[in-house]
């Protein structure tokens, strides 16, 4: 039985966009724990809510965007009650992100090697000279081939699926214990999906890592979740583990889900 708390605990999360004088709530009431060496998955349509509950976990909601009520604990830290120069620490350190498509995530103007290093750089008092090192560490971390010839090329010269291989190893450089994935393979052929799921799955067994895996698609799900919940029109509907949710779905909309897939 487990005993250490949640590596992420977010209760009662709403989170609303207001315009003008309407507000719209686009997530009411959401409750998610993910555990260290745990992959969950947060699963729904386009349009359910589930970016905006990744945003609302890593202080990346924009404006007109507000967290109305709830609490957000990463470990012991209360995330709610973070100073914006603190989640921009934490989010380096503690929680990192994979975004959907790695072409528009990765500045194109900048070498691959520069985004790492700096990244590193920022992060970890190291040297330039140490940081490349580390830099060719986590790029062969990634299941990145020939690491050292990719640190001069450009976002456009390699493949999407290196690119996301890319942003992999950027989110692991600074050894932080969550992961968010949103919608990571989305972009992807099958082949190259296949590939980077593998990857994730490796990466939460070497590095003792927790990853909330926000996606459409159940296909993906079955192959790599150990918990499951259920998200539409902002809410929670279904959750529980992977087995049960596909051999006995409870809620109508994950039925309708699974008829779908």
């Amino acid at each position: 039985m487990r005993t250490e708390p949640p590596l992420l605990k977010v209760s009662h999360l709403c989170t609303s966009f207001h315009t003008g004088s309407e507000q719209v709530r686009a997530v009411e009431d959401v409750s998610i724990e993910v555990n260290s060496r745990q992959i969950v998955a947060l699963v729904g349509e386009s349009g359910s809510g589930k970016s905006v509950t990744a945003m609302s976990i890593l202080g990346l909601l924009d404006p007109p965007g507000t967290i109305d009520s709830g609490e957000i604990w990463l470990g012991g830290t209360n995330l709610r009650e973070c100073t914006s120069r603190q989640l921009r620490k934490l989010r380096g350190t503690e929680m990192a992100v994979i975004f959907q498509d790695p072409m528009n995530a990765l500045n194109p103007v900048l070498s691959i090697g520069r985004q790492i290093i700096e990244t590193i750089i920022l992060h970890r008092r190291v040297s330039r000279q140490e940081a490349r090192v580390l830099a060719i560490q986590q790029m062969q971390q990634a299941g990145l081939a020939n690491p050292e010839q990719l640190l001069g090329k450009y976002p456009f010269q390699i493949s999407g699926g290196m690119c996301q291989r890319v942003m992999i190893a950027i989110a692991l450089v600074s050894g932080a214990g969550l992961l968010i994935a949103d919608e990571p393979t989305t972009a992807l052929d099958v082949t190259i999906q296949a590939q980077i799921l593998k990857e994730l799955d490796r990466i939460r067994w070497a590095n003792d890592v927790g990853i909330l895996f926000i996606t459409h698609d159940l296909g993906v799900v079955a192959e790599l979740a150990d918990y499951v919940y259920v998200m539409k029109s902002g809410r929670i509907v279904e959750s529980g583990n992977v087995f049960d949710m596909f051999s006995s779905p409870v809620h109508p909309y994950t039925k309708y889900l699974m008829d779908c897939r």
